[in-house]
């Protein structure tokens, strides 16, 4: 509820910007999408990722979900950003990144059940 009534006070406030300081309009969007950004995964998704971790404890790789998840949602926010600012580049880059830290993440993550299959494949030879 209090980030419902943010992004209404936020809206007006940018509207404002806009009519008066319109150079200075998207510098200040930006720091303040950040700031707001910053409120909501402090305040919501944090609790919201915790909570799962602790419903899901038992189910294999849940805590590998839910990260994955996490930084896709990050990704997703920050990219569009960055595309309605015009700089579809970066956020290509932006999502690049995410996709090859969590590739890398579960590699990391699966590595030793991968050597156990090879173990066991090559028993079977």
């Amino acid at each position: 509820m209090i980030a419902l009534f943010a992004s209404i006070i936020y809206l007006v406030l940018f509207l404002f910007l806009r009519q008066t300081m319109d150079k200075l309009h998207n510098i200040i969007v930006v720091i303040a999408f950040f700031i707001f950004f910053q409120f909501i995964v402090y305040e919501q998704l944090i609790p919201l990722w915790q909570r799962l971790a602790v419903i899901f404890n038992s189910v294999p790789y849940s805590k590998g979900l839910l990260f994955t998840a996490f930084l896709f949602l990050l990704s997703e926010t920050i990219c569009r950003l960055l595309e309605q600012m015009e700089y579809e580049a970066f956020a290509t880059l932006v999502t690049v990144s995410i996709r090859m830290t969590l590739l890398l993440y579960w590699i990391n993550l699966l590595q030793p059940k991968f050597q156990v299959l090879i173990q066991l494949l090559e028993r079977l030879q």
